[in-house]
């Protein structure tokens, strides 16, 4: 069910953070569209509950990419081949850099493992927008845990209504909110789009 919308407080935005799939890339679901497909061709035979289950494990940090692709038993299988079928969302980089221009500050905060975060803000070259990168294989934290919140509060120093959390699922961003951050649900309804989304938050 998608979360109930909230009025911005556009001149109270000091931070913009984005969502990884589902915001910043594409498909939503990752883990059924794209990680347990690429598993199976290379041999992996867990069901997809467990398959899930050690995502979720080395999205917390809790083993590295390359234990996940020897524990799934997945033979050949690597972080670059895994992540090249990843997809950058039409139109955000253009919003990127529209936001960029302003005095605005942009992060990620995001459940996702460490290394194929990193492999892909460097293929698509986000890090040239986004400074402040929130990844659960880093923190430990995952979305929609208030740990997570608090974190990315108390490391960028900024008051949580401050800041606005752009995210596709509707537990986030109930979570964010009750966190006490300004939060807006990507591909419900009316934000289906990134020129949707730069509609809602123009003029700020």
């Amino acid at each position: 069910m998608p979360a109930i919308p909230a009025p911005l407080h556009r001149d109270a935005i000091d931070v913009v953070l984005f969502d990884a799939m589902g915001v910043l890339y594409s498909p939503a679901d990752d883990v059924g569209e794209l990680l347990v497909p690429y598993l199976r061709s290379h041999g992996c035979v867990l069901l997809r509950e467990e398959i899930a289950q050690l995502y979720q494990e080395c999205s917390l940090g809790k083993m590295s990419s390359a234990d996940f692709w020897a524990t799934s038993g997945a033979a050949g299988a690597s972080d670059e081949e895994y992540c090249r079928n990843h997809r950058l969302t039409e139109g955000v980089v253009a919003l990127l850099a529209e936001l960029d221009a302003t005095e605005v500050r942009l992060g990620c905060l995001s459940n996702d493992v460490s290394e194929w975060s990193k492999l892909l803000r460097e293929r698509f070259g986000l890090g040239e927008y986004l400074t402040d990168w929130f990844i659960s294989g880093d923190t430990g934290v995952r979305k929609p845990a208030p740990e997570a919140f608090t974190i990315l509060c108390r490391r960028l120093d900024v008051v949580p209504d401050r800041i606005l959390l752009i995210d596709d699922r509707a537990e986030n961003v109930s979570a964010a909110r009750a966190a006490g951050l300004q939060a807006l649900q990507y591909g419900a309804d009316r934000l289906s789009t990134m020129d949707q989304l730069r509609k809602e938050l123009r003029p700020w």
